[in-house]
């Protein structure tokens, strides 16, 4: 099993809002998706996967991995198409934040209001199409819509473990409250 790790991004604006980038449409992993920048463990990151964390996050964003402070390692999550367990940290960026992404690797940076992710029902269950050994399968995940982005999969989870470790925005250790 490949290992990964992931920064779930939060800036500190005085309302504060979640960045997720859309992969570039051309990887191998997950094309065209919504996800947290991340990516799979390097040999040059050593056993931390909270390096490899902050390096995609620079990689995949353009901003410096000084930016960002982790404050909480969440509940890892595996995917379901590729087998990929992946680590997610929940890291706080304070503003502002110039982003600079690699089109290598990401196609658009999207922050979303903090506030439209824990509005009643936002992140609900459903269903989505996985591929896997050339057959489709429909799988439970949880889905999350917000204008143009759709987000499911393992990045839907990692947002549910959020959501259920903090159940409201004050519960966020974003002004040192944990």
């Amino acid at each position: 099993m490949l290992h990964a790790a992931v920064i779930v991004p939060i800036v500190r604006y005085p309302d504060p809002a979640v960045v997720f980038v859309l992969r570039a449409a051309h990887l191998r992993r997950n094309p065209g998706q919504v996800a947290f920048p991340g990516g799979v463990v390097d040999e040059a990151d050593g056993e931390d996967p909270a390096t490899t964390a902050l390096r995609e996050f620079e990689e995949e964003l353009g901003v410096p991995r000084e930016r960002v402070t982790i404050v909480d390692r969440l509940q890892n999550v595996v995917t379901l198409s590729l087998n990929v367990s992946v680590t997610p940290f929940l890291g706080i960026v304070d503003p502002p934040v110039a982003y600079r992404p690699d089109e290598r690797e990401t196609a658009g940076v999207h922050e979303v209001p903090l506030a439209a992710l824990y509005a009643r029902g936002a992140l609900h269950e459903g269903t989505e199409p996985v591929e896997r050994d050339g057959r489709i399968f429909h799988v439970a995940t949880w889905l999350f819509d917000h204008e143009d982005l759709h987000v499911w999969g393992a990045t839907g989870r990692m947002l549910q473990n959020l959501l259920t470790r903090y159940p409201s925005i004050v519960t966020l250790p974003l002004w040192g409250n944990r």
